[in-house]
């Protein structure tokens, strides 16, 4: 989807699973942008879809991302009033998101039959072209011209989405900043994304996704041991930041060093029960999925408790370092 302020001259490039609906509706509530969802009449020609029927009649596809296919279509240009010196010209903006949290926000939108994350992998070749753009599509594909180079302005990330977005504001030259900062929309709430992680489905995904590690600057781990080391130290680094702040002026410098002291020695207990519950589940082969169903109860029970032992573990240890 675009959003266009030809006043402004701005376009916003939305992808998919990086804040771009909050973004899009803001944008055409308080500051003049119309947002299009538009479909090119040459869609299955230009995106190589070889199927007969066609079940959904939006934009999505498994080959161009959005301002390629919007800048090349002459039908959609036309609706938004737009041309190749405007598309050269006009400030493009987008958000992008750390593709591991990224894919599991994607698959948790789309996974209707409640398909554990490592068994939707494989679904890659066989998922329709809505569920692809969400969790299959690399986020740069997005942002590419005609010729296949990064054509964008700013790049925002969705860790820092709204300090962003007023930075992207102001850059166009909107003085009064009028949106809800506190509003949020299509939150969604599941557990930390790295929880979902093995090491089968951390291989799986740096060879799906490996076009974002590598134009656009993301850090890729091959090993899971240093994944959950960069992720799971940081959740909790971060939440007893956050606590120490609010409760400065009641912790000296003895309780500081006692609270990291806690993160430190609780890190190695959080990677023996994750790596316990991921080698359990990598071991479970020939699991069938049918698109139509998915009746493997007793499957489905082991992965889900295995899952919350974990996150309850993990939550243990926030509440404990939080002092709640």
């Amino acid at each position: 989807m675009c959003s266009i302020n030809h006043d402004l001259k701005t376009v916003f490039i939305h992808i998919h699973k990086t804040g771009g609906t909050y973004i899009s509706y803001m944008l055409q509530k308080y500051y003049g942008f119309k947002n299009y969802y538009l479909r090119r009449p040459d869609h299955d020609i230009f995106c190589m879809n070889n199927k007969k029927i066609t079940k959904y009649l939006n934009y999505e596809n498994r080959i161009h991302g959005v301002l390629n296919y919007f800048k090349t279509s002459s039908f959609i240009n036309k609706k938004m009033n737009m041309t190749s010196q405007k598309w050269d010209t006009y400030y493009k903006f987008c958000f992008i998101r750390n593709p591991y949290d990224r894919i599991i926000s994607g698959w948790y939108h789309v996974n209707k039959l409640n398909i554990p994350f490592s068994n939707y992998l494989n679904l890659y070749n066989r998922c329709n072209d809505v569920e692809f753009m969400h969790v299959f599509m690399p986020q740069v594909r997005n942002i590419i011209n005609e010729k296949g180079k990064i054509n964008i302005n700013f790049i925002g990330q969705f860790e820092n989405l709204e300090d962003d977005f007023q930075k992207v504001l102001k850059n166009i030259g909107v003085k009064d900043i009028i949106h809800d900062v506190k509003k949020q929309m299509n939150k969604r709430e599941h557990n930390p994304f790295y929880t979902y992680f093995g090491q089968e489905s951390l291989n799986k995904v740096n060879l799906i996704l490996k076009e974002d590690f590598k134009f656009l600057n993301f850090k890729m781990f091959d090993n899971i041991t240093d994944f959950f080391d960069e992720y799971v130290k940081k959740d909790l680094l971060l939440q007893t930041d956050n606590n120490l702040e609010e409760n400065t002026d009641e912790i000296n410098d003895t309780n500081q060093y006692e609270e990291n002291n806690i993160i430190e020695n609780n890190i190695t207990q959080i990677y023996d029960i994750i790596n316990t519950n991921i080698e359990e589940n990598d071991s479970i082969q020939d699991y069938q999925y049918d698109n139509q169903q998915h009746d493997n109860q007793e499957y489905d029970n082991q992965q889900d408790n295995n899952s919350q032992e974990n996150i309850d573990f993990i939550s243990e240890l926030l509440i404990i370092n939080n002092k709640i």
